[in-house]
């Protein structure tokens, strides 16, 4: 896809973008259980700007279909860093449903108008509902998707817990902190050179 045409999906289809993703996944379950969340999730989630202040994230992914945005530059970032790791492709899968899950909650349940701090917590719960037949790749995406925002993670033993994160948790963090950073703008596989 030519570059202008990958930057134009960006903002007029991210949710096909996202979608694009999940079909990355090898384990047929995992795959599978990420897009059961993923279908379930609230429209808003689908539609919402990535920070409801405006303050916390680059302008890429302000606007209508910014927290797609910033979860596709997430998994970006996560398979980056996956690769100085050495996971099984199980593990992988895990780490990129959860980064692909990490936000599905960002303004709670019911969706509000405000980033809920504690939207890591409420996803896990949330995320338990849901049946993966293989329970050790079920809790390593919970646990990504839960201590996901480490330092600013609410309430406050959240934040102790996720202060130690084990290795698919630390990529998720790594994939949402890094992707979140108003000096690091970027889209995925849309080069700035010339645009």
């Amino acid at each position: 896809m030519p570059n202008s045409e990958l930057l134009r999906a960006y903002f007029e289809h991210p949710k096909e973008l996202l979608l694009a993703e999940v079909d990355n996944i090898k384990s047929p379950e995992i795959r599978r259980f990420t897009l059961e969340i993923l279908n379930a999730a609230d429209p808003q989630f689908w539609i919402a700007p990535c920070s409801s202040s405006g303050k916390y994230h680059p302008p890429e992914d302000q606007g209508e279909g910014g927290l797609v945005r910033h979860t596709i530059k997430a998994v970006a970032v996560a398979k980056q860093d996956l690769r100085r790791y050495d996971f099984d492709d199980h593990e992988k899968d895990a780490a990129i449903s959860a980064v692909l899950l990490h936000d599905t909650c960002k303004n709670g349940i019911p969706w509000g108008e405000n980033t809920n701090y504690s939207h890591g917590v409420i996803a896990a719960r949330w995320l338990g509902e849901f049946n993966l037949e293989h329970p050790t790749a079920k809790q390593l995406i919970i646990n990504g998707v839960r201590y996901h925002m480490a330092p600013w993670c609410e309430p406050l033993e959240e934040v102790e817990r996720s202060l130690l994160p084990e290795g698919i948790e630390r990529v998720v963090q790594n994939a949402d902190f890094f992707s979140s950073r108003q000096s690091m703008s970027f889209l995925p596989g849309v080069s700035v050179y010339p645009l």
